[in-house]
C-alpha cells in the first residue's frame, strides 16, 4: 500500500522538491472548504477575497526565484463549470508569479485517453496521486515504481504538448 500524504506532509511535499512540480488538474469542480467563500462572491458578480491564495502565490514567487519550476495542464469542460470561471478568472496571478499554466478541453483529454484524476509529478522521481471526497482534497498517495510512474510521465508528456498556454487560450 503506498504511503499517503496529509496535511503537513502534503505541505511540505508542494514546497521541498528539488527542481520540478507538475500538475494535471482534471476535475471540473473543486469543494475546497476555503475556496467556498470566495466563489460564492465571484458568482455573485463580487470581487472574490482571493487571499487564500496567498501562501501558494509567495511560494511559487520563491521556489522560481530560486530556479525551480512550476507547471500545470488544467482540463476545460465545455461549458465551463462555474468553479472553472473562478478559478480562471484569477489564474493570471499564478503566471505572474511563476507558474507555467496550461489548458485542454475535456473532450481532447478523452481523446488522448488521459486521466480524469488529479496527479503531481515531483522530480521526475514520485508521482503522488490526489484524492478527493466532497468535502475536497483527502489526501495523497506515493507513487515511486516504475511502471506507473511512466505512466504519469506519458500524461504528463501528452498533454504538455498538446495543451494552449493559459494566455493564449484567454485571448481567443
Amino acid at each position: 500500500m503506498p504511503e499517503r500524504l496529509t496535511g503537513e506532509a502534503w505541505a511540505t511535499a508542494l514546497h521541498n522538491f528539488r527542481e520540478t512540480a507538475w500538475r494535471w488538474e482534471a476535475q471540473g469542480v473543486y469543494r475546497e472548504p476555503y475556496e467556498q467563500g470566495p466563489l460564492q462572491q465571484f458568482l455573485a458578480g463580487h470581487k472574490p477575497d482571493l487571499s487564500f491564495m496567498d501562501g501558494w502565490l509567495s511560494a511559487v514567487r520563491q521556489g522560481a526565484g530560486a530556479g525551480r519550476r512550476y507547471a500545470r495542464v488544467r482540463v476545460l469542460t465545455d461549458p465551463l463549470t462555474d468553479y472553472l470561471r473562478f478559478e480562471n478568472s484569477f489564474t493570471h496571478l499564478n503566471v505572474a508569479a511563476g507558474e507555467a499554466v496550461r489548458v485542454i478541453t475535456d473532450t481532447r483529454r478523452r481523446e488522448l485517453e488521459l486521466s480524469s484524476e488529479d496527479f503531481w509529478l515531483f522530480d521526475d522521481e514520485w508521482a503522488a496521486p490526489m484524492h478527493f471526497d466532497d468535502e475536497g482534497f483527502t489526501h495523497a498517495d506515493v507513487i515511486t515504481d516504475t511502471a506507473t510512474l511512466n505512466r504519469f510521465r506519458e500524461i504528463r508528456d501528452l498533454a504538455w504538448k498538446d495543451a494552449v498556454r493559459f494566455g493564449d487560450h484567454m485571448t481567443k
